[in-house]
Formats: structure tokens, sequence, C-alpha cells
């Protein structure tokens, strides 16, 4: 198995051992871990909410993100005509602070989350389609292989998430539910590597040179704060 196929089963694991966890207690809310669950989307991918009740207004709870490669919601996004793809793990705390009476169908509430996550953010770059020029003479290079630039994969964040939410009641135990905020996100630096053992020739080697800086440019372009969109239903036991 490759490591990308452990990884995965890992954060799989992870996710079954917290419904196992929820569903293992017995029948009485006061005994449960938690009390409601939920799920949907966001721009982290699909999540998965377990939450307990502790009072009227307040709810916490345990949250986790999760974004595949290639997930259908994250397939085409282009920087400069280049397809990136992005990758994110993270579980963390959550906190709901709702407004109005826990009765009421409509309900607003605040909502904190952080999570510890990992994530990456990369494109690739066929050198062997690449033409360069040195010298004023053109060249090809049927060795160089595929040139990978990406953000540290295997680099832990924490990812702060301050939202605004709205819940409206379907029934009294099924819940739909909206959230929009603001999110703290760092990517960090790129590191790049070709699927190759053969050394880049110097007329290749600036080329990826440069394709590196640009891309961290870009990188540094976007502010650290970016927009947070949940959508997605609960339910209580």
């Amino acid at each position: 198995m490759s490591k990308n196929t452990f990884t995965d089963l890992y954060k799989i694991k992870i996710i079954l051992l917290l419904i196992s966890s929820f569903l293992s207690k017995g029948a009485s809310a006061s005994e449960k871990i938690f009390n409601e669950i939920g799920t949907g989307l966001s721009e982290k991918g699909i999540y998965l909410d377990f939450i307990k009740n502790s009072n009227a207004k307040n709810k916490f709870g345990i949250r986790v993100n999760y974004l595949p490669e290639d997930f259908f919601t994250h397939q085409d996004i282009y920087v400069d005509e280049t397809n990136v793809k992005a990758e994110y793990f993270g579980i963390g705390m959550l906190y709901q602070y709702y407004l109005f009476p826990k009765e009421s169908r409509s309900n607003f509430y605040l909502q904190a989350n952080a999570d510890i996550s990992t994530f990456k953010l990369s494109h690739n770059i066929d050198l062997t389609k690449e033409t360069y020029t040195e010298n004023n003479l053109q060249f090809t290079c049927s060795a160089c292989g595929i040139l990978t630039i990406q953000t540290d994969p295997d680099k832990v964040h924490i990812v702060p998430t301050i939202s605004l939410g709205y819940q409206y009641k379907n029934t009294p135990n099924f819940k739909t539910n909206l959230s929009v905020g603001v999110q703290y996100i760092d990517p960090g630096a790129v590191e790049n590597f070709t699927n190759t053992k053969y050394s880049l020739p110097s007329y290749v080697q600036s080329r990826v040179d440069k394709s590196v800086q640009k891309t961290q440019n870009k990188i540094d372009e976007y502010s650290e704060f970016q927009p947070s969109i949940n959508i997605g239903f609960s339910y209580v036991f």
C-alpha cells in the first residue's frame, strides 16, 4: 500500500471511532457522549459534527473535515490556467451559542471552531512537453519527468473559524443548518520535486525555480483570512 492509502485509512479510522463512541452509549441523552450528529459540505469538503447539548443555548462538540483529492466540489480550480488540486483533513472543537430559545423553529447562532489539520495545495507541470531556450538554442528534455509544486502535506496547521449561522427545524429532531464566517489559514511555503532520478539541466532548473517562485508569489497574494461557508443537516437523538 502507498503512503496516501495508509493516510486515508487512518482518517477513516478516526471517523469510525467517533461514530462508535457515539453509538455505544446508552439510550438516555444524559449518558451519551453526544446527542446530536450533523453533516454537510463546506469549502473544506465534507464535515461531520458530533454535538453535546450542554444547556438550552450552548452546544459543544467535535467537527471532522475531510476533503479528498479530486472531490467533485474542488475539481476545476485553475490559477493561471493551471489546475490546482486540494486535500484537507482536520479535527477540532466546536462551540455554538443560540440566540433564541431551543423551542424556536427558526434560530440564529454564533459558532466558533478550530481545526488541527493537514492540507495540501498542489499542481503538476510536465517538463517533457516544455521548450527551453539557452544561448539562442531551443531544447526539450524527455527525461525531466513531471514537476510537482505543493505546500507541505505533513505540516500541522491550526485553522480557527468564526461564523454566524441559521438553523431551521424541519421536524423536532431534523434540522437544516447554514453558516457564513471567516477563517484564518496560512498555507506556508511551497516545496517541489520531480518523478525522475536524474538531475535537471541548468536551463530546466532555472525554469523550475521561476515556476516555484511564481506559485509562492500567487499564494502570498491571497489574504490569510478567507471566507467560510457551511450548509448541511443535523439530527437530534
